[in-house]
């Protein structure tokens, strides 16, 4: 009987009496290792456990979302190059469809490296307006000087688009 009345000392610390449990495994935990969640206190263990279960992306899935985002991302770059003003709506248009056909074909699988993937991707294929521009202006503003090159509008339209779909990306994927 005189178990029952000893002092708990906490799983990971077993020099520290505790009179905290987990509420998940209900082992003994210090305030050191307790965890607050929404439900209560938690061990390390069971936090651990409960942080993988949300990462549920395979190793395919970046691969979609990869070529999926780029060419979603490419082909609105090639449209901003003729609609230039309206390169705002079409980078919104892009960002919110190429969310959608991964979410859709990866079956709203997760995890952070996914979401930066996309970012990434949907950044680097909207940038070949951009990268074609300077090729084919640099050697004619060396010749006739910055002012006389003209297109440098379509250059801030270019950046606009790139940036805009970047942006939304980012952060319709914090969540």
């Amino acid at each position: 009987m005189s178990d029952l009345n000893a002092p708990l000392t906490c799983t990971f610390h077993p020099k520290r009496e505790t009179q905290l449990r987990c509420n998940k495994c209900n082992r003994p935990i210090c305030i050191k290792c307790a965890k607050r969640t929404p439900t209560g206190y938690r061990c390390p263990e069971c936090i651990r456990s409960q942080q993988k279960i949300f990462i549920t992306a395979k190793v395919f899935d970046y691969i979609i979302a990869f070529a999926i985002t780029g060419v979603i991302s490419f082909l609105g770059s090639q449209l901003s190059l003729f609609l230039g003003f309206y390169s705002f709506l079409i980078a919104m248009g892009a960002g919110f469809l190429a969310i959608w056909v991964v979410k859709k074909a990866i079956n709203n699988r997760r995890s952070p490296l996914l979401k930066n993937v996309m970012i990434i991707t949907a950044f680097v294929f909207s940038l070949p307006p951009i990268i074609t521009w300077f090729i084919r202006t640099v050697p004619y503003i060396r010749e006739v000087g910055f002012a006389a090159s003209g297109g440098f509008y379509s250059l801030i339209w270019y950046l606009f688009y790139s940036i805009i779909i970047t942006s939304y990306v980012f952060y319709q994927l914090r969540k």
